[in-house]
């Protein structure tokens, strides 16, 4: 009977997936929904490819699990991916029943699916990934996540022994998964210039050793409490990584990956985006892991360097507008989105989209995540205008004002579209005009190139 299930499951699935293809011209988790629905245990019967990898953590799951899949294709493998769908258990569904038989043989040699951290058990009971990469641990919306040390527990108890886990070296929470259960590769980034002492930043999510819980501490600090944790007290330290990046250098935006065999490459990141450094060589040792050759890794991110992470930069009629994603009620990902501003020295106004424009949809109320990012970047006199929208615009105004950014700059909008035509109608040439944006926004920072790229045409 389950199997039947499972055959009708797919056809449901198949069939609301090409319909909603055809209407809406996207992918949805609306088929994999469905399948559920009809064979709850639906992920655990499918064919699945010889190879699966997951990409899992806090930050960096996209663009990371995109680089991966890039990288895997370039290398003559078929990959099926979920960058269509979510990466809880039905955007899963959806991405494997797009691209399986009626039978559910998913037609692929490797998987390589996002997974949300808290899904955890309703994914990794279901099917064995050969890899993990776990890109780190933060806190995250308090209201889903709790903390860091819940999110790690969702991950660690449902982790199988045949999994070899890729793991951030610089990362005394994440780094912990799966001790004395699976095979463990550590990657990591080297000591840089920017690298600090003490922690600089609001937040630092360990301070307190995870086996003897004495007080730990840092040879450095990279950004919030990634760097090397060390225990005077019980002897407490990370182990040794196989593969590292070094020399990273911030102008030009570039580092080098170094492999375990002793190979390198140079390879760039975005200029401003630190946290890509880890992203990239994470990737860089799961595609080494599978036997993937220097040259094709190094072609792959080249090509790719300029779409790597949720970065655009674009020019019109001499307004240049630069937007990043700053991951909604993630105080980490918006703090290290915003250091992009200390890269840049040009006069500019800054756009604030980074609270949930679905806020009432989605039930989000707590807004304290905002005191847990840093908001010092905004303390810039090349700033000259910061544009802050959306329903909690006032909330993130009180935050930035008793954090000590200049209350005269802010222009503060609840309605998006007027939002837009003012950061348009005030935009000046040689100016640039740098948008931070949380997903649900993705609408208005394109309203807001249209309308430039308008004015410029008039």
């Amino acid at each position: 009977m389950n199997k039947v299930k499972f055959l009708i499951a797919i056809f449901a699935g198949k069939i609301s997936a090409f319909l909603l293809q055809k209407i809406f011209k996207r992918g949805t988790n609306t088929p994999g929904a469905i399948m559920l629905k009809i064979c709850p245990d639906a992920l655990a019967r499918f064919t699945m490819p010889e190879k699966i990898i997951c990409v899992t953590g806090t930050n960096g799951k996209t663009g990371t699990s995109n680089l991966l899949t890039h990288i895997i294709r370039n290398s003559g493998k078929t990959v099926v991916n979920n960058s269509k769908g979510s990466n809880m258990a039905p955007g899963l569904a959806s991405t494997l029943v797009t691209d399986c038989t009626l039978g559910g043989k998913v037609l692929a040699d490797m998987a390589v699916l996002e997974v949300d951290e808290r899904s955890s058990q309703s994914i990794y009971t279901k099917f064995t990934p050969n890899y993990i990469l776990c890109t780190n641990l933060f806190r995250d919306s308090i209201k889903r996540n709790g903390h860091s040390g819940f999110i790690f527990d969702k991950i660690n108890d449902y982790l199988d022994k045949k999994t070899t886990l890729i793991l951030n070296g610089n990362d005394g929470i994440s780094g912990l998964l799966g001790e004395d259960v699976c095979e463990r590769v550590f990657f990591s980034v080297n000591k840089t210039e920017k690298s600090t002492d003490k922690c600089t930043d609001t937040v630092c999510d360990l301070i307190a050793c995870p086996k003897c819980n004495h007080l730990l501490d840092y040879d450095f600090y990279h950004y919030n409490h990634i760097g090397v944790p060390i225990c005077k007290h019980c002897g407490f330290k990370m182990p040794e990584s196989s593969f590292f990046a070094s020399d990273v250098n911030f102008k030009e935006g570039t580092f080098i990956f170094n492999d375990k065999t002793g190979e390198t490459l140079t390879l760039p990141f975005q200029k401003g985006n630190f946290f890509n450094v880890f992203n990239i060589t994470g990737a860089c040792a799961v595609c080494r892991l599978l036997g993937i050759d220097m040259k094709t890794i190094e072609e792959s991110i080249v090509d790719l360097s300029s779409k790597i992470g949720r970065f655009q930069e674009d020019e019109n009629s001499g307004v240049k507008v630069v937007s990043m994603l700053s991951k909604n009620q993630n105080p980490i990902s918006c703090s290290q989105s915003l250091k992009y501003l200390d890269s840049t020295s040009e006069e500019k106004d800054v756009v604030l989209l980074i609270t949930d424009s679905n806020d009432k949809f989605h039930g989000h109320e707590d807004i304290s995540w905002l005191y847990d990012t840093d908001f010092g970047p905004l303390i810039n006199d090349s700033i000259k205008t910061i544009y802050i929208g959306g329903s909690r615009c006032f909330d993130v105004a009180t935050c930035l004002e008793i954090k000590g950014v200049d209350k005269d700059k802010f222009i503060v909008f609840e309605n998006y579209d007027e939002l837009a035509s003012e950061v348009s109608r005030k935009s000046v040439t040689g100016r640039s005009i740098i948008v931070f944006f949380e997903l649900y926004a993705t609408r208005v920072v394109k309203k807001i190139r249209a309308a430039i790229k308008e004015k410029g045409d008039k």
